[in-house]
Formats: structure tokens, C-alpha cells, sequence
């Protein structure tokens, strides 16, 4: 196949596999508020001054670290149905929504963690190190943006689900390359420059904090 022809297919098809983008990006940012609330009451309760209240989100912490959010993702899929029944009425349970579920449980483990040492760090009055939270999620977030790939085993119509789309469309093996390769450009086009922003913002925040400890 011509790479000519192999550019004009992925024009064709971007559109499509854009909209499937959209949708890695929702899964994340709906894992990450979910993970984020959950993880911060977490975090409060591991700064009480009651043993067990600490305990029990310490412990709840730990269960966050070891599931596995591919497994869960099963878990979810099978255990929770696709339509319910309330008031009489009939609702949808989105597949996008599992997916979104179980990639916050790895968030909350990892606000709970975070987010408590940046609270200490507030109350003692070291602001700057405590703000170090901020590009930490930032780019946590962009990790869960490119774990939210596994959404498409459960059929969420996300961008690499729909990779293997227009694999089947076109019919074509030497397609395959490119059109996974093209898909690999928007997570990269995406997460470096935050990733190298959020970088930047933590180097100079350590920096500062650095000569405001010296």
C-alpha cells in the first residue's frame, strides 16, 4: 500500500478516531474527579487524631494499591448490569462509566497518599510544598489518560477500540502499523507537553522550597 493512500485513509478516518479520543479523555477526567473526592476524604480521615479512623483509611488505602484496575474492570462489567430499573423507569449503566470506575480506584490510593502529605505540609505553614500535589495529579492524570485504552475490552468505542475498526474497514494488514501509530500520536501529542509543563512546575517548586529551607 502506497503512503499515499495509507495518509488519505487516516484522513478519511480522523474524524472518527478523534471522537474516540474524546472519549479516553472523558473516561480519565471522570476516573480522576471520582478517584480525587474519594482519595481526599481518605487523606482527611488519615490526619485524625483517632487511631482507628486513621486505621481504616489507612487500610482502605492499602486495598486501592493492590487491585488490579484491569481485573476490576471485569469485575465491573459483569457484575454491575447495563440497564436498571428506578421509579419505574429504565436506565442505562454505561460501559464508559465501568471503565471510568475502576480506573479511580487506582486514584484513590494515589490522592489518598499525596493529597495527606500536602495537607501536612499546609499546616505546617509550607505552602509551596504542599502545592506540589498539583503537578503530581496533573500528571497522574495524564497516566490514567493513557491506561484508559482498556476501556475498549468492554466495548467503550474509545480511540483504540475503534483502531481496530478501521482495521477491519479498510482490510488491509499494512494499514495496521499506521493506523496504531497515528492513534499513538494523539496520547503523545497530548500528555508530553503536559507532561514537560508539569515538569517544569515542580522543578521550580522544589527549588523553592529548597531555598526556603536553606
Amino acid at each position: 500500500m502506497a503512503f499515499a493512500e495509507i495518509v488519505q485513509i487516516l484522513m478519511v478516518w480522523t474524524p472518527f478516531l478523534l471522537e474516540g479520543f474524546v472519549w479516553n479523555i472523558l473516561i480519565s477526567l471522570v476516573a480522576m474527579t471520582i478517584g480525587t473526592v474519594i482519595g481526599a476524604v481518605l487523606a482527611r480521615m488519615r490526619l485524625s487524631e483517632r487511631r482507628m479512623v486513621a486505621g481504616v483509611s489507612l487500610t482502605l488505602t492499602e486495598l486501592t494499591r493492590n487491585i488490579p484496575t484491569f481485573v476490576f474492570l471485569f469485575y465491573l462489567a459483569f457484575l454491575i448490569p447495563v440497564e436498571f430499573e428506578f421509579a419505574g423507569r429504565l436506565y442505562l449503566f454505561p460501559a464508559w462509566f465501568k471503565a471510568s470506575l475502576a480506573l479511580s480506584v487506582a486514584v484513590v490510593g494515589f490522592v489518598s497518599d499525596n493529597l495527606s502529605v500536602a495537607w501536612r505540609h499546609w499546616r505546617n505553614h509550607d505552602r509551596l510544598a504542599a502545592l506540589l500535589f498539583v503537578p503530581n495529579w496533573t500528571t497522574y492524570l495524564l497516566i490514567i489518560v493513557m491506561a484508559s485504552s482498556t476501556a475498549s475490552v468492554i466495548g467503550v468505542g474509545e480511540i483504540v477500540s475503534r483502531c481496530n475498526v478501521v482495521i477491519a474497514a479498510v482490510g488491509s494488514d499494512e494499514a495496521m502499523l499506521w493506523i496504531y501509530m497515528y492513534a499513538i500520536c494523539y496520547f503523545f501529542l497530548l500528555c508530553f507537553p503536559l507532561n514537560w509543563a508539569m515538569g517544569r512546575v515542580k522543578q521550580r517548586l522544589l527549588a523553592h522550597v529548597h531555598r526556603a529551607a536553606v
